[in-house]
């Protein structure tokens, strides 16, 4: 599953895999003592996450877009106007306009090695330099918005800021 897996220079596990929710190669990164199994049981329930899982991930994506709209409207003026246009009849469509580069694993405890993460991050088109990230722990979206390195297990409580940018809770 995972392809060309080695040490990179600051000793973490680097990989690629495939995914079939987008369609292309992501970077796969994370601590050498993470065992292989627990990345691959989640790379394998990313690349087949549940129709509706995936269209709140989608929605969120809509939220943010949108804000970066009203907010930058500069950056978004070169992008094709029909980004949520049809967003009604296929809200996966807003994934094409969505590059993740890396999907990251933290060291978790061993109880919730069965709890599912996902942990993405890469560019999108409407968000110049802030880029993207995705966090979902156990089929809960816990962060969408710009990128910012989290750790899915930090339970640490967001500073109102960071709340406000979270398209993946209701503002």
């Amino acid at each position: 599953m995972i392809r060309d897996l080695h040490v990179n220079d600051l000793g973490f596990m680097v990989g690629t895999f495939y995914s079939n929710i987008l369609g292309y190669d992501i970077e796969v990164m994370y601590d050498k003592d993470i065992s292989l199994h627990y990345v691959e049981k989640n790379i394998e329930y990313f690349n087949n996450l549940n129709q509706e899982f995936l269209l709140d991930i989608c929605v969120a994506l809509k939220r943010y877009y949108e804000n970066n709209k009203k907010l930058y409207p500069d950056l978004c003026d070169e992008l094709p106007p029909d980004i949520i246009d049809n967003f009604e009849e296929d809200p996966t469509a807003i994934l094409k306009y969505v590059k993740i580069g890396v999907y990251r694993f933290h060291k978790y405890n061993a109880n919730n090695e069965d709890v599912p993460v996902i942990n993405l991050s890469g560019d999108c088109e409407w968000a110049g330099d802030t880029g993207i990230t995705i966090v979902a722990k156990n089929n809960k979206l816990i962060y969408v918005g710009r990128w910012q390195d989290r750790n899915v297990w930090d339970n640490r409580v967001e500073s109102r800021l960071e709340k406000m940018f979270n398209y993946a809770i209701l503002n």
